[in-house]
């Protein structure tokens, strides 16, 4: 009797251990399938990545130190299009991908290019700016006037800047940069032939450097790099609900005037 009665514990105890291992499976894959959208709603916040320190896009005001710029601007209406919190991450933009794929982020919204190779990686939503591109010059440069003057000429620009591919396609050096400022620094100081900074970006750098002797070498014809927002693959609710905002805040008026605000243009529509 004790002898079954041993065999009778082990199996119940067998039993009990297959239920909960199942429960526990169970479990794992349910919040492995969560939607993030009901999540996001769910927390009362959506956590969105930027880097803080790229105007006009985003970056912090030299008076109050508050986050502004068009993306921020951006992030807070589609905040209060979905009723719930923003919550910024500041970080360097080569971790800030990586951040949606963590989890440690929902979006990027950081003037993020779509390039074949993002997608993918991640889904995007339709976009929200359309940037010609431009190559820009010290102001005594006259070496430079044509695609075809870029061969063999150093430009001062991000390792992972979506437009490298074109650059490097007309005989370009890449000189890998951090920043705009330290990209204009090269380009000042001789040690780079051009920078490619969009009219977004060389305004934003001549407001704060009105002394810098810079200029449009030539505009970049049929080319534009579409800001658009990524997500995680497969999160079709989520991107629906943001392509919502940013659809609404195109028929309002909201992206042209914030164009307008941050740039001095409207660069809300394809070229």
């Amino acid at each position: 009797m004790r002898t079954n009665l041993r065999q009778n514990l082990k199996r119940a105890l067998i039993l009990v251990l297959c239920f909960c291992f199942i429960f526990a499976f169970a479990g794992c894959s349910a919040n492995k399938g969560a939607n993030q959208l009901e999540s996001i709603q769910k927390a009362g916040k959506i956590v969105v990545g930027l880097e803080g320190t790229y105007p006009p896009f985003n970056y912090h005001d030299p008076e109050s130190g508050e986050l502004c710029g068009i993306d921020v601007e951006i992030a807070l209406k589609i905040g209060e299009k979905l009723g719930v919190e923003v919550e910024f991450v500041e970080a360097a933009w080569e971790s800030l991908l990586s951040g949606i794929d963590s989890g440690r982020l929902d979006v990027v919204i950081n003037n993020v290019g779509i390039t074949e190779a993002r997608q993918e990686k991640y889904d995007f939503t339709d976009g929200y700016l359309y940037i010609p591109k431009q190559i820009v010059v010290k102001g005594d440069n006259e070496d430079i006037k044509s695609p075809e003057d870029l061969n063999g000429k150093k430009v001062a620009t991000s390792a992972t800047n979506a437009f490298n591919s074109w650059l490097e396609s007309h005989g370009a050096e890449v000189i890998a940069v951090d920043t705009g400022e330290e990209a204009a620094s090269l380009l000042l100081s001789g040690r780079a032939d051009f920078v490619n900074f969009d009219p977004l970006i060389l305004k934003s750098y001549m407001d704060e450097h009105p002394d810098a002797d810079l200029k449009v070498a030539f505009v970049v014809t049929d080319t534009y790099e579409t800001a658009a927002i990524p997500v995680r693959k497969g999160e079709s609710e989520l991107l629906g609900a943001l392509n919502d905002a940013l659809h609404g805040m195109s028929e309002d008026g909201t992206l042209s005037a914030l164009s307008e605000k941050y740039t001095g243009g409207d660069y809300t529509e394809k070229p």
